[in-house]
This record gives C-alpha cells, structure tokens and sequence, in this order.
C-alpha cells in the first residue's frame, strides 16, 4: 500500500500551498472534498489519497488565462477613466 500511495504523489502538482495542505486534518479534507464535489475513488477516504485529490483540485483553480486576465483588467481601467 506505500508504493502504492508514493506512485499517487508522484505526479502531484507542488504549488507552494502543498504545505499548508498537508496540515489539514482529515475532517477539513473531507469538507473541502464535499464543498467543491471532488470525486475519488470510494475507498479513497485516508489522508493521503483525500490530500493528492485536494491539491491536484487546488492547482487546477490556479490556472489562469493571462490574456483574458490582462483584457479584463485594461477594460476596467479604462472604463474606470471614463467615469472619473
């Protein structure tokens, strides 16, 4: 079962909230799990495995469009300008 979990993490995305992540418990993994629908395996309710599907869920949400992001913000600027 060890090898099996290290296998698991090995290609687990190392954003630098991984930390703060693995010092959750398992209750507030499992809440996250829950709020944000996470699916895992049904067995897949120990720490290890409920952290790998919380960080890999985590570094999905910090995938931005740099292009969308910039337009957005400049459009803003702009309309920010016409109202003062």
């Amino acid at each position: 079962a060890p090898d099996r979990r290290r296998r698991g993490l090995d290609n687990v995305p190392k954003p630098c909230v991984d930390k703060g992540i693995r010092r959750l418990d398992l209750t507030a993994l499992k809440k996250y799990k829950r709020h944000f629908g996470l699916r895992t395996a049904p067995t897949s309710s120990n720490k290890e495995d409920l952290q790998v599907a919380v960080i890999r869920h985590f570094a999905t949400m910090l995938r931005v469009d740099e292009g969308r992001t910039e337009r957005s913000f400049m459009k803003l600027v702009a309309s920010q300008r016409v109202h003062n």
